[in-house]
């Protein structure tokens, strides 16, 4: 028998935060470290009452060296674990400070362990068992020959608690023990390591939240990334990068610098590449920090960027979703300042304050971490009265004075608060300059010859982002290849949900059936639920001049729509464009338009059952001025501003570049069902 230094009585008083949950941990952490990469928990219980009638944690590790045994149970307040920590940076051993193995008086009267651990070419086996009420003492075997071929160790409880049930264990232990071991078990997946539970590994993938991998090459080495963002933070953990050699075995580890930012973004990265087979990180002889493939290098220093831009697209998102989540918890619970929902300029002011909060988030999400309803409503009162005072700069000011902004991020903040006093529309006002880079990036190609603009590439390209120019809430049905046929296919599912395959779907006949139109776009208004349609013919602004053949053209798609039963319900009406650079000298077009001036309509060409216009780009980008110049000059836009320098030089960067302001591409039936 022999002694340990600190009494029962200051043990438990030591561990006495310890849950049952919690305490069962420690015993599956001992095994893993000591080197084990299977756990097995095994429990039975009473079929009536579901009382806990047996439970036993085993692993396949080294086992308890008999000679250690005065290390491992003696100095219980210290562990010849924390010393390897403390000199090992690589090391993710759980052992702190010895207190782990005599957490069992939670939850049973006493624990038994039975181990074997190798001894020259032999393996010994012996057994130690603490009791409860004294764990100030334990009992030793001594060790005899085993006829094992293996070490491992064995704890088995006996005399459980009343409370310490299935229904426990099931519903407090295992889900401990996922949050608990989940960061561990995902990174030693590939060694095999695994938590059994009766016969059932531990099944923690209902705390994922997104799983990636990516490939890094660098120089001569291949890093490949195993990425996965926890739902929730896993137990007492970090968000960090572990580096692992070619076979899997941790190198090196550090935290990420996303790291608990006030966030909820939990995240993980394994980094496995021979580059860290020789990788020696840590203090020896008392010699400063080293690697023997250096932490310092030029290689390292690459994918450490690497793996920082790499985890920042994966944030980014994730924080704009936070911070939403966060606005509408401050709605909801009263923190927003009260204002007048009649008053127009008040909704602005609220809307504005909302906008601030969310982007103040999304940069730097620990200013709102841990503050009580007093402490939220003070803060977002104080950021009221700069935003209505129009003290940005005082804000920028405080703010950096807490936090550490950096140029692009305070150049973001203050683009988005001073492009007006109400950054409420801060959104509308992105929308509204990049409809207006986007119709400059449609006059370059209609009128700068030299960019050698093609109709369907270009044009018709460009358009398909650009409909709003015809009218709001579009919906782009066809654009360009699908013909009449294909066009009905989707534009039946849009209104009616008919799918080709569930209906006796009509076919469409006629001589223009396989005509294609340039854009076909719907819509439903709110007002009168009708369904009105819009057909687009485009020209190519140098090669073709409008006049009747080109108008000619279009009725031939008003007459195949016509004829099409598909395409006419009391609901629906037709509009059809045709757009083009300037007229070709018969004067056809402009006749037919002077004639029907009457009815007030710019551009009527013709009055039917439907309705045909003829515009010129020039008379499309007018109007797109007339509509939004008076929100651009309130809003104290410059033209010259809203050029960025973008390098656009080829009409292919005008026709693909992208802006906030392009719609949705073309609807396919693929896609909606």
């Amino acid at each position: 028998m022999a002694k340990v230094e600190v009494d029962t009585k200051g043990i438990k008083n030591r561990l006495k935060s310890y849950k049952s949950f919690k305490a069962i941990s420690e015993y599956i952490w001992n095994g893993f470290d000591a080197g084990a990469s299977q756990i097995l928990v095994d429990f039975s219980f009473d079929e009536e009452v579901g009382n806990i009638n047996s439970l036993s944690i085993s692993d396949n590790g080294s086992g308890i060296d008999f000679s250690l045994l005065k290390d491992k149970f003696k100095p219980v307040l210290k562990s010849e674990k924390k010393d390897i920590l403390s000199s090992n940076s690589s090391s993710l051993l759980h052992g702190k400070n010895g207190l782990g193995r005599l957490t069992f008086y939670h939850f049973s009267a006493n624990a038994i362990w039975t181990t074997i651990y190798k001894k020259g070419n032999t393996y010994q086996e012996y057994s130690i068992k603490v009791d409860s009420d004294t764990l100030d003492d334990y009992n030793e075997s001594s060790p005899i020959n085993s006829s094992s071929s293996t070490s491992k160790t064995a704890v088995k409880f006996h005399g459980f608690d009343a409370k310490f049930s299935k229904q426990y264990f099931e519903l407090h232990v295992i889900k401990f023990l996922k949050k608990e071991f989940c960061w561990f078990l995902e990174l030693n997946k590939s060694l095999g390591f695994s938590i059994i539970i009766n016969g059932v590994p531990l099944d923690y993938d209902d705390l994922v939240g997104e799983r990636d991998f990516k490939e890094i090459c660098i120089s001569d080495y291949k890093f490949n990334i195993n990425y996965i963002r926890w739902k929730s933070a896993p137990n007492n953990q970090p968000s960090r990068y572990v580096f692992t050699s070619s076979s899997g075995l941790t190198k090196h580890f550090q935290t990420t610098r996303f790291n608990r930012k006030g966030d909820s973004f939990h995240h993980s990265l394994t980094i496995q590449s021979d580059y860290f087979d020789s990788f020696i990180f840590g203090k020896q002889n008392g010699t400063k920090d080293h690697f023997n493939t250096s932490a310092i290098d030029d290689e390292f220093k690459e994918l450490t960027r690497e793996l920082d831009n790499f985890v920042r697209g994966k944030r980014t998102p994730l924080l704009h979703q936070f911070a939403k989540e966060l606005v509408e918890d401050y709605e909801k619970n009263g923190i927003f300042p009260t204002f007048n929902s009649s008053d127009k300029y008040q909704v602005l002011k609220a809307q504005d304050l909302k906008s601030t909060v969310q982007s103040l988030y999304e940069i730097e999400p620990a200013i709102f971490k841990e503050l009580n309803k007093t402490q939220k409503k003070t803060f977002v009162g104080f950021l009221n009265l700069i935003l209505d005072g129009g003290e940005l700069d005082n804000l920028f000011v405080i703010l950096e004075s807490v936090i550490d902004i950096d140029s692009a991020q305070r150049e973001q903040f203050a683009k988005q608060l001073n492009v007006t006093k109400l950054g409420n529309i801060i959104e509308s006002i992105d929308l509204i300059v990049d409809r207006k880079r986007s119709v400059e990036d449609l006059n370059k190609l209609v009128f700068d010859n030299s960019l050698y603009a093609k109709e369907v590439p270009h044009l018709q390209n460009k358009m398909e982002k650009c409909y709003w120019l015809l009218g709001e809430h579009l919906r782009l049905v066809t654009a360009a290849e699908p013909k009449f046929q294909e066009a009905l296919d989707r534009y039946s599912y849009l209104l009616r949900g008919e799918k080709p395959e569930e209906t006796s779907k009509e076919l469409v006949e006629g001589e223009h059936k396989l005509k294609e139109m340039d854009l076909f776009l719907t819509t439903r208004t709110i007002y009168n639920d009708k369904i009105e349609n819009i057909v687009v013919e485009l020209k190519h602004p140098t090669n073709v001049k409008l006049g009747k053949k080109e108008i000619d053209q279009v009725f031939n798609y008003y007459h195949q729509i016509k004829s099409t039963d598909g395409f006419n319900t009391n609901q629906e009406s037709w509009k059809f464009y045709l757009i083009g650079n300037r007229y070709d000298g018969s004067e056809f077009i402009e006749e037919q338009i002077d004639n029907l001036k009457h009815f007030g309509e710019k551009y009527l060409a013709y009055r039917g059952k439907y309705d045909v216009y003829v515009v010129l780009w020039e008379e499309l980008f007018t109007d797109f001025e007339i509509k939004h110049n008076f929100l651009l000059d309130k809003l104290s836009i410059q033209r010259d501003n809203l050029i960025e320098d973008e390098e656009l030089l080829l009409a292919d960067d005008f026709a693909n570049v992208e802006r906030s302001s392009d719609q949705a591409s073309e609807v396919t039936l693929d896609k909606i069902t």
